[in-house]
């Protein structure tokens, strides 16, 4: 007869999570949204004066009920899926012409880490199918210089922690490409 061993007692500290997901069953006017972003690119109603900045290229989003849905609907199944909820802090929209990528960046300002937000969503407004990726930089342990590759879809969102580094890979298509991003702090 063998004896049984005593088990490892395992703590899990840290680990990235990622949520991919297509809004289903509502119907959201995107063109409504696409409208509101490129007029506002057209404007140059940026979230940044300062061409310098990351946010430069990120352009205000008015309030629309276009984008309550969308908010309403990640809101309500993150928190029955997971049990957190995403409470909105910041939203923009961004273009993507033909052959443009975005930089890679993360949305924590290091010198104001007490304001950060939780999570970052991104959602494909107006996308060309097959024509971009999300690639997310993270390190796992010893492996440094990881990355993981999501191709972007119409209607569909995407949500990781706002720590992390990330792009949108280079614009394939001949059409603009159209994103909605939303930063959340969770309760």
């Amino acid at each position: 007869m063998h004896q049984k061993e005593e088990s490892i007692d395992q703590k899990i500290l840290s680990q990235i999570d990622l949520y991919v997901d297509t809004i289903k069953i509502i119907n959201i006017d995107r063109n409504k949204l696409k409208n509101d972003i490129l007029a506002n690119m057209a404007f140059e109603e940026r979230l940044s004066k300062n061409s310098m900045d990351y946010s430069y290229e990120d352009f205000k989003i008015p309030y629309s009920f276009s984008l309550q849905q969308i908010e309403d609907y990640i809101r309500d199944h993150f928190n029955c899926d997971y049990q957190k909820t995403l409470i909105p802090l910041l939203r923009w929209g961004n273009v993507y012409n033909p052959a443009e990528s975005s930089f890679t960046r993360n949305q924590i300002d290091p010198l104001r880490v007490d304001t950060a937000p939780d999570y970052t969503c991104i959602y494909g407004v107006d996308v060309a199918k097959g024509s971009s990726k999300f690639v997310m930089e993270y390190d796992d342990n010893t492996r440094k210089g990881c990355s993981w590759h999501i191709p972007l879809e119409n209607n569909q969102f995407i949500i990781f922690p706002s720590t992390q580094r990330y792009f949108i890979s280079r614009n394939l298509s001949k059409q603009m490409n159209i994103f909605l991003t939303i930063n959340c702090e969770y309760k």
